[in-house]
């Protein structure tokens, strides 16, 4: 059976060696661009990971949340500004 050698961030199995001698192997990913000396070795089909859901990235804060911490920050500045 043959070595499956699959990109750790996407699952890709479309690397290929960019260098290698006395450093070590470094492979570049086709589909994400990955570049390292990191790869996953299997002999035997490993399932492609799922693509992250595009909801839970980052901080998701509602529109009228952004507006009021506007608002509160606003105030707080108006209030700590000294009076002439």
């Amino acid at each position: 059976m043959a070595i499956m050698r699959r990109c750790p961030q996407c699952g890709s199995n479309d690397l290929f060696q960019l260098a290698g001698g006395y450093l070590g192997a470094e492979y570049r990913c086709k589909r994400c661009g990955y570049h390292g000396a990191f790869v996953v070795e299997s002999e035997e089909e490993m399932p492609h990971p799922k693509a992250p859901d595009t909801e839970s990235r980052g901080m998701d804060i509602p529109l009228w949340v952004r507006i009021l911490a506007i608002i509160f920050l606003l105030i707080i500045i108006w209030i700590a500004l000294p009076r002439w």
